[in-house]
């Protein structure tokens, strides 16, 4: 009987380090995230091409 219960604790370690392996894979190959400051101002730059109701930018005039 502790045999089975072995062969079995040995079965559950070997596929919860496989997922670990895995896991580890996936994120090593994956792409990088945008970074949380280019997301942030990638938002406020379309917030603002909004608010200005113009499609282009252009050059402020100095006083």
């Amino acid at each position: 009987m502790q045999n089975v219960q072995m062969d079995r604790l040995w079965l559950v370690n070997a596929l919860i380090a496989e997922e670990i392996r895995q896991a580890e894979n996936a994120r090593r190959f994956r792409h990088p995230a945008t970074s949380i400051r280019r997301a942030v101002g990638t938002s406020i730059a379309r917030f603002g091409i909004r608010l200005a109701g113009e499609p282009t930018y252009k050059l402020a005039r100095s006083r």
